[in-house]
């Protein structure tokens, strides 16, 4: 008991002291960068219209059904919002604000479809929601340049060790529960699904023929499995860290080129920077200054040789204005420093109770709810019970023919239908795999046949799937009326096994 006490009071010293808020302020910088980038691939790929408003029927999470797809102009107009509050975020200006607008906004369109959940827009959210409650502008923000360029030296901004703990904790939770979910058959004995991605892959430079050998399917199932399991506790240790992170630059390196994952790879080499010292951006700072590496003298001298360039009157008008917004932009008010711990009415000690219960049941809801999925009969990899919001990474490789018959009860007329004649390509690829989408669009259908003829109706699915390369296999009862059917959370025993 003394040991476990003494324990608990070691750690809880560790996280009330403060380290430097260097690399947590370098990672919002970036971090803010790539949140506008998310937001602006929506606009430059046309994916507000392929997703939003070219589909006649939105698949909802359970309980957002009520979510409405705004106007077309006020979903552009969120997403050019979006962008700038990435920027507002990067630059720490009006960094609370920005981060909870981002939020919501990311949150809101995120929910209008559920086909097309990612599990690092998931991350983003996470991220986010941790943010909020950290005050990561204190450091490599705009306020922090002005209080440099005042005082003529680099102040040393301090946070509190359990900002930067819960941040490594999260990122940690994504890579260990996504080793976690690697532990099955398809992966450990068939190498599936990385040997039909691999193969795609034979004209990648250097490493394309190995891809066409069985065994290349095999070591990078098994490579891919030990680095999700013990990289995030090498990042910990120092001697092992720099090693480390060259494996986790390759790694996302090689899974960015090889496999459409999105923004997935970047986030997470971004990440991983915080398991580093807290102060390592100003220690690799000085290092390449003191060598000489870094342009600090020249990009000065470049400033002031176009400075001087520019007209007179330009140069103090600009200046004027410059030196007006930084005196508005430092008020303590503006930045919110006062909100972020300090709270007037409430004895501080209370605060840090709630704050400790609210952190301590997130984390054990960030341990325990990626493993939901042990409460399901059956592989989850093809029930997908419990699939998402579980760190489920690149493990399946699912393709299914969908068609749904819709028979009237009352004449006893059967219609057949196919789901191209009511949703999009991609729709139509996501739904015919996953079991709560093929529920909701047999209830779409046998709502819109209802109205249509003011007569009850059956919904009937005919899929069948495959999983990983095996051979295809019925995957919905194709005697189960779906409108009978509620969607929720309990066993989706309408699910047909896939036992051969």
């Amino acid at each position: 008991m003394k040991s476990m006490s003494s324990l608990l009071n070691k750690i809880r010293t560790e996280l009330s002291g403060n380290s430097p808020a260097w690399s947590v302020g370098l990672f919002r910088f970036v971090f803010g960068i790539l949140l506008s980038f998310l937001a602006l691939r929506y606009l430059a790929y046309d994916w507000v219209e392929k997703y939003f408003l070219q589909p006649e029927f939105h698949f909802k999470y359970y309980g957002f059904y009520w979510v409405p797809v705004l106007p077309s102009w006020l979903l552009y107009t969120l997403f050019w919002t979006l962008i700038l509050a990435g920027i507002g975020i990067s630059l720490g200006i009006l960094y609370r604000i920005c981060l909870i607008i981002y939020l919501i906004g990311f949150l809101y369109f995120n929910l209008l479809d559920v086909s097309t959940y990612l599990n690092h827009y998931y991350l983003v959210v996470l991220l986010l929601w941790i943010m909020i409650w950290i005050p990561a502008d204190r450091c490599l923000s705009v306020s922090h340049f002005l209080q440099t360029y005042r005082t003529g030296r680099w102040s040393n901004p301090k946070i509190q060790n359990w900002s930067l703990w819960l941040l490594r904790f999260q990122i940690g939770c994504v890579y260990f529960f996504g080793g976690l979910a690697k532990i099955v058959p398809d992966w450990l004995f068939h190498a599936q699904p990385l040997r039909i991605w691999l193969i795609r892959n034979t004209d990648f430079p250097v490493l394309g023929k190995f891809f066409t050998y069985p065994i290349a399917g095999y070591v990078f199932s098994y490579a891919g499995l030990l680095f999700d399991l013990f990289v995030p506790f090498l990042l910990l240790k120092a001697k092992f860290r720099i090693w480390a992170y060259c494996l986790v630059i390759i790694f996302h390196a090689l899974t960015w080129k090889l496999f459409p994952i999105g923004m997935f790879p970047w986030i997470m080499s971004l990440s991983a920077t915080l398991f580093f010292s807290p102060s390592w951006p100003l220690k690799l700072r000085n290092f390449l200054k003191k060598r000489g590496i870094f342009p600090y003298g020249e990009l000065r001298n470049l400033f002031q040789e176009v400075w001087q360039k520019l007209p007179i009157p330009f140069r103090f008008n600009s200046a004027g204005f410059f030196l007006k917004a930084l005196l508005y932009l430092e008020k303590p008010d503006l930045w919110g420093r006062n909100l972020y711990y300090k709270f007037p009415k409430y004895d501080p000690k209370t605060i840090n109770k709630i704050g400790t219960l609210f952190w301590s049941i997130y984390i054990l809801l960030q341990i325990f709810f990626p493993l939901r999925h042990f409460l399901y009969p059956g592989n989850n990899l093809w029930t997908e019970q419990g699939f998402r919001f579980a760190w489920h990474i690149m493990l399946i490789q699912k393709n299914g023919i969908a068609s749904f018959r819709v028979t009237n009860l009352r004449s006893g007329e059967v219609h057949f239908v196919l789901p191209e004649s009511h949703l999009t390509e991609f729709q139509k690829t996501m739904m015919s795999t996953q079991p709560d989408l093929i529920l909701q669009f047999a209830h779409y259908l046998g709502e819109k046949e209802r109205k249509k003829t003011g007569d009850d109706v059956a919904v009937y699915a005919d899929i069948t799937v495959s999983l990983n390369g095996e051979k295809s296999r019925t995957f919905i009862d194709p005697t189960r009326d779906l409108m009978k059917v509620k969607d929720g959370f309990s066993n989706k025993d309408w699910i047909l096994s896939d036992e051969k």
